[in-house]
């Protein structure tokens, strides 16, 4: 996923299933937002997707990227454009940690284009991407946005804001409730995942795509 700094990610995780315990957490935490774009059809054409990453896995991106060196939590703006999109380039099956449903059926998410990049006061980078988004029939069905990493090496959650905008740039009259996954069904889950295959040992080499267990959920309704 972010080739140069989770290389080793599955190591870590799996360092965490100690004798006897078929429970891993993952070591990135990402807060999520949305931005959904929508044309005058009510479809949904583009959404804009925000990640503020934990402030240890922060840390650990100011080190690899040697952004920051002065320590005053301001990027400069060579630093900014030398490192934007840096969590872009996916690879091992991870596809972006995102999907939407209308009425059931997926749409289709084009490639991620970074848009920005922010050192937060917080201690926490914060970057926004944008994707175009095809087949969307549009209508009175919910939609339905799923924030995971199916591989579950980073755990999303969905509580950033999250809105959906008109193409007038006005906010849409929609709602967005957050429906956030129930942890103990979801460690229950993951529990007999490894079960089903052996044991943390086996887990080792085959860890069970369960990241969906762990997904917050967007369910977005309009008016019109």
């Amino acid at each position: 996923m972010f080739s140069r700094t989770l290389a080793g990610f599955s190591a870590l995780v799996l360092s965490l299933l100690a004798p006897g315990m078929a429970l891993a957490h993952p070591h990135v935490f990402i807060d999520a937002g949305l931005v959904l774009s929508r044309n005058t059809d009510g479809q949904v054409t583009a959404v804009e997707v925000t990640w503020r990453y934990d402030e240890l896995y922060t840390l650990i991106l100011l080190q690899d990227f040697g952004l920051d060196p002065d320590f005053d939590g301001v990027l400069t703006e060579s630093e900014i454009a030398e490192t934007l999109g840096f969590d872009l380039n996916w690879n091992s099956g991870f596809e972006g940690g995102l999907e939407l449903l209308r009425d059931g059926v997926e749409l289709t998410l084009g490639a991620p284009e970074a848009v920005s990049l922010t050192l937060l006061p917080e201690g926490q980078i914060e970057t926004v991407h944008r994707r175009l988004v095809s087949g969307d029939p549009g209508g009175a069905a919910q939609l339905v946005a799923g924030v995971f990493d199916p591989a579950f090496f980073v755990a999303f959650e969905a509580t950033l804001s999250s809105a959906v905008m008109d193409e007038t740039g006005d906010e849409a009259p929609c709602e967005v409730a957050l429906v956030r996954a129930d942890l103990d069904a979801a460690y229950a889950g993951l529990e007999a995942a490894i079960a089903d295959i052996g044991g943390a040992v086996a887990a080792e080499d085959n860890f069970p795509a369960v990241g969906e267990l762990f997904a917050d959920r967007l369910v977005v309704t309009c008016d019109g």
